[in-house]
């Protein structure tokens, strides 16, 4: 017998319904200027985040490419979550890095900060923390970490967008 985990179940009520047949009437779908929905979404994200800047992607994958093409990766390693989608990984593949994999916290299903501390070679260049289904990492002792080593932190919030870490 097959089961089947469930992990959310999606919203969609008629201001949604509503939203999409405007796009779809307005015939402009997309926009790689900026323009009309998508610079409206780039700018209500962006103060939603607290941000200076914000570019709208097709993907998390590709927000993953674009935010890594960023930074000399190529022959050096990045550490990211083992409990993760595919995507991470090829990131820094498709940027020339080395994914480096580190176990996550039980409690968080994000990376250990112990264990990002074991990791660390002198070929490390970045951390690549994943919020996962909306939990936060501990952004702190990574931030920590990431100082005392001068490494880049290139952070993964497609899972917890909006979501924040309270520095204990």
């Amino acid at each position: 017998m097959k089961k089947v985990i469930k992990l959310f179940d999606p919203v969609v009520g008629q201001e949604e319904k509503k939203s999409v047949i405007d796009v779809l009437k307005s015939n402009f779908w997309a926009s790689g200027s900026g323009e009309g929905h998508v610079q409206k979404f780039e700018n209500e994200f962006k103060n939603y985040i607290n941000s200076h800047d914000c570019i709208a992607v097709n993907s998390g994958t590709a927000a993953l490419n674009l935010a890594l093409s960023l930074f000399n990766i190529k022959n050096k390693e990045v550490i990211l979550p083992s409990l993760s989608f595919i995507s991470t990984a090829h990131a820094i593949l498709v940027n020339g890095g080395k994914p480096v994999f580190v176990d996550v916290e039980p409690e968080t299903l994000c990376l250990s900060p112990d264990d990002i501390q074991k990791s660390i070679t002198t070929k490390t260049v970045a951390i690549l923390p994943v919020h996962f289904g909306g939990m936060p990492c501990n952004l702190k002792s990574i931030q920590d970490i990431a100082i005392k080593h001068n490494l880049a932190i290139i952070e993964d919030a497609a899972h917890a967008a909006g979501a924040g870490w309270r520095y204990l």
